[in-house]
């Protein structure tokens, strides 16, 4: 995907994820099956997920090289990408502890909180040469060290793995 292309997915898959939350009642918000979080954990969780990946792309660009390096190989392709995460979960991967809700907040506003960060994020890919998305490498709790590029095909598919887990549980609680 091209930057403009990534910014769209980003854009259509949150705001898709913020128009089911934001439709759903107090109960719905709630209710969740066994080992599974409710759909208000589930939003916590995408905002608690996505802070970081903001914060990194805000920072000159010398940070993160510093910090992590350089890439030395071609990013990944998107399917690719979300193909090693699926691997990932399905060896026993989970969410690191800074990514787990303790709670849910206010929903609407971390909707809102959620919906910002999504527009700051699209402002700053705008910004950034198709070869700076496959230089800088960041971290992944599952993946490793990720180019920006691939981090935000991450981010993109992460918040849709969550819509349909949310779906799913809805779906499972009306039978």
């Amino acid at each position: 995907m091209t930057s403009p292309e990534i910014t769209t997915s980003l854009r259509n898959n949150h705001v898709s994820y913020i128009h089911l939350i934001g439709q759903l009642n107090g109960d719905q918000l709630k209710q969740s099956q066994p080992h599974q979080w409710n759909p208000a954990q589930q939003l916590e969780h995408i905002y608690l997920s996505f802070r970081p990946v903001l914060l990194a792309f805000q920072l000159p660009r010398f940070i993160p090289r510093l910090l992590f390096g350089v890439a030395k190989r071609k990013s990944r392709d998107y399917d690719t990408l979300v193909r090693d995460y699926q691997i990932k979960l399905q060896q026993g991967g989970k969410a690191p502890s800074a990514y787990v809700p303790t709670k849910a907040a206010n929903t609407i506003k971390r909707l809102l909180e959620l919906e910002k960060s999504v527009d700051r994020l699209c402002h700053i890919i705008d910004r950034l040469t198709e070869e700076e998305l496959d230089r800088y490498l960041l971290p992944h709790p599952l993946l490793g060290k990720l180019t920006m590029r691939e981090m935000l095909y991450f981010t993109s598919y992460h918040v849709t793995h969550h819509h349909r887990q949310v779906e799913k549980n809805l779906s499972l609680s009306r039978h």
